[in-house]
C-alpha cells in the first residue's frame, strides 16, 4: 500500500482502468481494513467478555473509542485502519532516532529512566495522565521530531546563527524543519 501511494498519486485518473496500480492499491487498502476490522471485533469480544464477568471495560484509545457513541462501528474501522498505516513509519522512525540519541548520551538516558521511573514505578504501564507528567519524555520526542521529521518533502533551515523564535531555541548549524501554517 505505501509502495503503491508514491505511484497512485503521479498517474493522472483515466489511467486508473488500464493500468493495474489502482485496483492493487484499493486492494491493499482493503487487505488493511481487514485487518484493522479483525482486531477491532476480537477487542469487542474482549470488552463484552469483561463486561459480562462484571469487570470494569479498561483500556485505552481503542476502548474509549468502541465504549462511546461518537463513532460507528465502521468510523471505528476505518480510523484504526488509518492509525496502523500512520503509526508504521512515524513512530517506527522516531523511536529508531531517539534510542539511537539516547544510547549515545547516558546522563540523557539517566535522565529519562528517572523521570519514566518517579511517574511508573514498577514499570506500570502509563496512562494518559502519566504521559503528561513527563515533560523530559515529550521534549526529547520534540526534539526528535526536529532533527528528523517523519513527513517528507518539508523543507529544513540550516542558519548560520542561533535563532530565537516564539520563546524557541533553536542552536546554529543544527537542520531544523520550519513549518509556516496560515490563519
Amino acid at each position: 500500500m505505501l509502495t503503491l501511494s508514491d505511484i497512485v498519486i503521479l498517474l493522472p485518473r483515466w489511467s486508473r482502468s488500464v493500468l493495474p496500480f489502482w485496483k492493487r492499491f484499493v486492494q491493499a487498502w482493503d487487505d488493511l481494513y481487514g485487518v484493522a476490522q479483525k482486531l477491532v471485533d476480537r477487542r469487542m469480544a474482549e470488552l463484552k467478555a469483561q463486561v459480562c464477568s462484571g469487570e470494569p471495560a479498561e483500556g485505552m484509545y481503542l476502548t474509549y473509542l468502541l465504549s462511546s457513541d461518537k463513532m460507528s462501528r465502521a468510523e471505528v474501522y476505518i480510523s484504526v485502519t488509518e492509525l496502523m498505516l500512520g503509526g508504521v513509519d512515524t513512530t517506527s522512525n522516531t523511536l529508531s532516532w531517539a534510542l539511537y540519541h539516547l544510547a549515545r548520551d547516558q546522563r540523557v538516558q539517566d535522565r529519562l529512566h528517572s523521570e519514566v521511573e518517579s511517574v511508573c514505578p514498577a514499570r506500570k504501564q502509563p496512562s494518559t495522565g502519566d504521559l503528561s507528567r513527563m515533560p523530559y519524555l515529550k521534549a526529547i520526542i520534540k526534539e526528535t521530531l526536529r532533527l528528523y521529521p517523519v513527513v517528507h518533502g518539508n523543507g529544513r533551515f540550516v542558519s548560520e546563527n542561533e535563532v530565537v523564535l516564539d520563546d524557541y531555541w533553536f542552536p546554529k548549524k543544527v537542520g531544523t524543519l520550519i513549518a509556516l501554517i496560515a490563519d
